[in-house]
């Protein structure tokens, strides 16, 4: 009875680490338009309208903590101010101000749990994500378009705007050092896909580019219904109804056998 109900739960359990493997995460998106939350499904590229911030602000930028389930938006042009962003709603709470004028690149570095911006005029700053306080680091000559943690290689990236260059930021002075990329992508966002290795980017003409992270080359692949800047990959987690009806079977199915034994 031990051995057939041990069997149970280990193919329970791997059916279930199947089913959440198989799930590729979403990217979330801002559409700087209206100020509202877009999904975004990183295989089909479907867009999916989630709801309004309730916040104004231009060319910002929209990070994630993994660690915490938290993204932050910073609404750029117009609004000195850090928010968080409910997933499922789309609507923005004050963590409070940075002052920065044109703070326009956001990211979360999970090997410092720090959230890091640039501003328009190549300011980078470490900020806070009790009060939104920023704390200027250094500078550099990037015109910042999105900014982005791979947690993979240990890089925190910085995409410029225009430019289309990837740029390796130096943590500890706001320096960036130039990995590649050319052409041109308007006011923008990134983010890392760990699950198919890529970068994603979204802009303010509307497109939705995928990054090589060995060649840094953007191609598009969708055209989104707005002016978008501010994307985030968000990993897949498993549902609380899901993991309710795992656990209902394995129970079910042990009942079961305990009546035929």
């Amino acid at each position: 009875m031990r051995r057939v109900l041990l069997l149970l739960t280990v193919v329970l359990c791997l059916a279930a680490g199947s089913a959440w493997a198989a799930d590729n995460g979403m990217l979330y998106a801002i559409d700087n338009d209206n100020n509202s939350l877009y999904a975004i499904n990183p295989n089909t590229y479907t867009a999916t309208f989630i709801g309004n911030t309730g916040v104004s602000g231009s060319f910002g930028d929209l990070t994630y903590n993994p660690n915490t389930g938290t993204a932050y938006w910073a609404p750029g042009r117009g609004n000195d101010n850090l928010y968080t962003i409910n997933l499922q709603t789309g609507a923005a709470t004050l963590v409070g101000s940075h002052g920065i004028d044109d703070m326009f690149a956001l990211g979360y570095d999970t090997s410092t749990n720090t959230l890091y911006g640039d501003s328009s005029n190549g300011n980078f700053y470490s900020i806070s994500t009790s009060n939104g306080q920023a704390s200027l680091i250094g500078s550099n000559s990037v015109y910042p378009g999105g900014l982005v943690y791979r947690s993979d290689n240990d890089q925190l990236i910085l995409l410029g705007a225009g430019s289309a260059t990837f740029n390796l930021v130096n943590r500890s002075n706001g320096t960036t050092s130039l990995l590649g990329g050319s052409g041109f992508v308007n006011d923008n966002g990134i983010t890392w896909d760990p699950i198919q290795g890529k970068y994603f980017v979204d802009d303010y003409s509307g497109n939705l580019y995928t990054g090589d992270p060995n060649t840094y080359s953007l191609t598009q692949v969708a055209s989104l219904p707005g002016a978008f800047d501010g994307i985030i990959y968000v990993g897949a987690v498993p549902e609380p109804g899901t993991m309710l009806l795992i656990g209902s079977g394995i129970v079910g199915l042990a009942t079961r056998l305990r009546r035929k034994l």
